[in-house]
């Protein structure tokens, strides 16, 4: 499972190097069942949790990367930029992050993995990081000859759009996008056609413009 898979919406591009740069904590030995989680915290605060994690005895990791700002009068510093902001990644046993980490206050929530939700009306699992990936992404950001950057991907829709289910129970089927879901920004309101006026709420990630 990617990166890119679990934040259907945003595409990564950059050039490989070595090193790796962020918050982190590394504990002891126990790893057997330990994975990697993305939890969602207040903006701004990302390093302040990952050193809070860290005096708990979690590995944490924030996604940063060093780069050279350059101004107009020809002054330039080495700073640090946030890849992913309000992120940060949590290494720990399922248990642990049920009963400890979920219960933390810094805490509000862990990241989903739209594409492992069964069927569109499902919730959508807590997405789950392998450790080479993470390692991967790690070592794009410890170098600083080529930024790497989180964009918006083009894919958009609007009001009218034709589209197709093309996953889950309802794949195959289409409809017109009528609205979009203002509590949950992955997620439109379309009119399929088989059901006439009725409509359905499906995430983007189940998707596809046709026409």
């Amino acid at each position: 499972m990617g990166l890119q898979e679990i934040f259907p919406g945003f595409r990564m591009s950059t050039n490989v190097a070595d090193g790796a740069v962020g918050v982190s904590a590394a504990p002891a030995a126990e790893s057997e069942n330990k994975h990697w989680y993305i939890a969602v915290v207040g903006n701004r605060t990302e390093r302040l949790c990952a050193r809070r994690l860290a005096d708990k005895g979690f590995e944490s990791y924030v996604a940063s990367q060093w780069e050279i700002r350059h101004w107009a009068n020809g002054r330039k510093k080495r700073v640090e930029r946030l890849v992913l902001r309000a992120r940060v990644f949590v290494r720990a046993t399922e248990k642990d992050r049920l009963a400890i980490v979920a219960c933390l206050p810094y805490i509000y929530r862990f990241v989903t993995d739209p594409s492992r939700r069964p069927s569109p009306d499902a919730w959508a699992p807590v997405a789950v990081i392998p450790d080479r990936e993470l390692a991967l992404f790690r070592q794009m950001l410890g170098q600083e000859e080529y930024p790497v950057t989180l964009e918006e991907s083009h894919v958009h829709y609007d009001i009218g759009d034709r589209v197709r289910v093309k996953s889950g129970k309802l794949a195959g089927l289409e409809g017109v996008v009528n609205l979009q879901d203002k509590a949950e920004s992955s997620r439109l309101h379309v009119s399929l056609d088989l059901l006439g006026c009725a409509i359905v709420e499906i995430d983007k990630h189940f998707l596809e413009k046709i026409g």
